[in-house]
């Protein structure tokens, strides 16, 4: 049997678009505990970039430099979206193989650039997805003696990354892209009440667990409003923490900002939310 080169070898990253990517790196680095590799600057799309870990996950923090010239895509792109998580990135072995398969399968891509490609939402029930074989520079996942669990045993900032929450324009379809496209592994589907309700279903891809949640009152609510709104269909990351109180207690007292987790209704299973410059931060105990 011939392997799928859109078979992922690892989730890569979740790229944040925001107004003003120092300050997010700093926060995120601070105030979560991340570790940023690399940052830079992206002329043609007059673009900062910043690659941070917190705890095993890779964030990417993207804003233009110039948030009022339209003439620049990612400015257009903010003035239309506003904040929040603008995409997924998953890694492949060999990008023109995958967009090959990508053309037998008719799954459209967006846009593309060396070895990389966008798909496009249409084709992925709504989620922004990124296909890419770049080894990202000075990525620390690549080094030998790397290790993913370098930051369990801090009580007050999160340790590892339990999940990503989407909440995509097409969920049925997302849940089929992810699984036959891509080689996820789906669970049966389970009902949550928080933030309304709605059925969750997990599918993990390589090496991430994606829950996709449909909300029952598809025209209103939360999720109803995100899905049917410009974005790229990543409504929250979900963090395991120790001690939630703690974690809570960090973020309003430290000495880079002050921010406000709230608490979420007992029978959930999360413990806080905090939504950052448009992205929700999930906290999960344990």
């Amino acid at each position: 049997m011939t392997a799928n080169p859109l078979h992922p070898s690892r989730y890569l990253h979740t790229i944040h678009a925001a107004p003003e990517c120092e300050r997010l790196r700093h926060i995120y680095t601070d105030v979560f505990g991340g570790i940023t590799f690399h940052e830079s600057y992206y002329p043609p799309e007059d673009r900062d970039a910043a690659l941070i870990y917190v705890a095993d996950h890779m964030i990417e923090v993207m804003s233009p430099r110039h948030v009022e010239d339209m003439a620049f895509m990612y400015a257009r792109y903010l003035a239309k979206a506003g904040p929040g998580y603008h995409s997924i990135s998953f890694r492949v072995d060999d990008v023109p193989a995958a967009r090959a398969r990508c053309e037998e399968l008719g799954v459209l891509i967006n846009t593309e650039g060396p070895g990389l490609i966008f798909l496009h939402p249409k084709s992925t029930g709504g989620l922004i997805m990124e296909l890419t074989d770049h080894r990202m520079p000075n990525d620390p996942w690549d080094l030998p003696n790397w290790r993913r669990d370098w930051a369990v045993g801090r009580p007050d900032r999160p340790h590892a990354l339990a999940h990503i929450v989407c909440a995509p324009r097409n969920p049925e379809m997302a849940v089929r892209f992810l699984v036959d496209v891509l080689d996820g592994e789906v669970h049966p589907c389970v009902t949550i009440g928080w933030p309304e309700a709605a059925t969750a279903t997990r599918v993990d891809v390589a090496d991430m667990s994606l829950l996709v949640l449909e909300p029952a009152d598809r025209a209103n609510g939360p999720l109803a409003r995100f899905a049917n709104g410009p974005n790229g269909g990543v409504y929250a990351l979900a963090w395991h923490v120790a001690d939630p109180q703690a974690t809570a207690a960090r973020l309003a007292d430290n000495h880079t900002c002050k921010l406000t987790a709230e608490t979420i209704p007992e029978g959930s299973h999360y413990t806080h939310e905090l939504v950052l410059d448009g992205a929700r931060h999930w906290y999960v105990k344990g």
